[in-house]
């Protein structure tokens, strides 16, 4: 559907069952990978964990697209592109998103990662000219004050502060990396292509970059167990490939400013899952700092211009 056809489609509401149901399908899954992957990198090396998953979820995106019919061959310029989004979104974003759950806990690796919005608001203003309100400057100090106070109450429980700030920085590294391809794919040579096609060739350069790592670093191939190969199609159907497709069908009916509220929702589900699995403690600190961090990135996506998400949401549905 182009942009003049989903302008005079009726507005249809979030509440709505149709609507509602698949959103709250993507909250849950993509607030439960945090767990399953913490429960990876105890008996797979990250970087193996990540080339099997994305290579898999690649695979069954390209499937994806050869049933909607979309051309999937690209040129020499194409696919260098897609390398380098790959090696961005993937390669580095999972490998040291997974690196860092060695360290701290799901729950808080799943606020960093929340916190995205931050170096993707600077970085639209840098490359595609996209300022942002004060409203969102205020979002964004809220929310780093926030961030201090949960890692703050953290330490705390944690004898080793080495673990803590190995932890941060790790997951600091991930979202500047997922930053940088999203800005990437929101330019007009992200936009030039089905953005499923994008997704499934820069999942697969991705994976093969992560399984060249692994073999550098943690020598020949190790597989799991049942419990292993379960959780690792999980991610790569559920987390990788069904919640993409369920997020944009949201995004295609209710539109990006109210489907954006999933990423104020997947942190709050994390850290409850985090608090049954991996015994994290509330705090004063830590509920404190919960809030200032959710408060604000609420006040930064809302204070987002709806032109700036509404070309991230178009190259991505087109």
């Amino acid at each position: 559907m182009n942009e003049a056809e989903r302008d005079s489609q009726p507005e249809l509401k979030l509440t709505s069952p149709k609507v509602f149901l698949p959103f709250l399908l993507v909250i849950l899954i993509w607030s439960t990978t945090w767990i399953v992957i913490r429960d990876q990198v105890h008996s797979v090396p990250a970087n193996w964990s990540v080339c099997y998953r994305f290579t898999i979820a690649g695979l069954m995106m390209l499937l994806f697209c050869r049933i909607k019919g979309y051309k999937l061959t690209l040129d020499r310029s194409d696919q260098f592109f897609c390398l380098t989004v790959g090696l961005l979104l993937i390669t580095i974003d999972y490998g040291f998103l997974y690196a860092a759950e060695r360290h701290i806990t799901s729950g808080l690796v799943a606020v960093v990662f929340a916190l995205i919005i931050v170096p993707n608001s600077f970085f639209a203003r840098v490359f595609l000219g996209k300022k942002s309100s004060p409203y969102f400057i205020l979002g964004a100090v809220l929310a780093g004050i926030g961030l201090g106070l949960l890692f703050r109450s953290q330490l705390a429980y944690l004898p080793d502060r080495t673990e803590m700030k190995l932890g941060l920085g790790m997951s600091l590294v991930a979202v500047l990396a997922t930053s940088l391809g999203e800005i990437l794919l929101s330019t007009p040579r992200g936009k030039s292509k089905p953005m499923p096609v994008f997704l499934a060739w820069s999942m697969l350069w991705g994976g093969i970059g992560n399984g060249f790592v692994a073999l550098f670093l943690d020598g020949a191939p190790v597989i799991g167990g049942g419990a292993y190969l379960s959780s690792l199609l999980y991610l790569s159907l559920f987390g990788s490939v069904l919640a993409f497709i369920l997020y944009f069908y949201v995004l295609h009916i209710v539109g990006p400013d109210m489907a954006a509220y999933a990423h104020v929702m997947i942190p709050i589900i994390a850290m409850a899952i985090s608090t049954i699995c991996e015994n994290y403690i509330w705090s004063p600190t830590a509920i404190t700092g919960s809030i200032l961090v959710l408060t604000g990135l609420g006040l930064a996506m809302k204070s987002q211009s709806k032109s700036t998400r509404s070309v991230i949401v178009k190259m991505r549905i087109d």
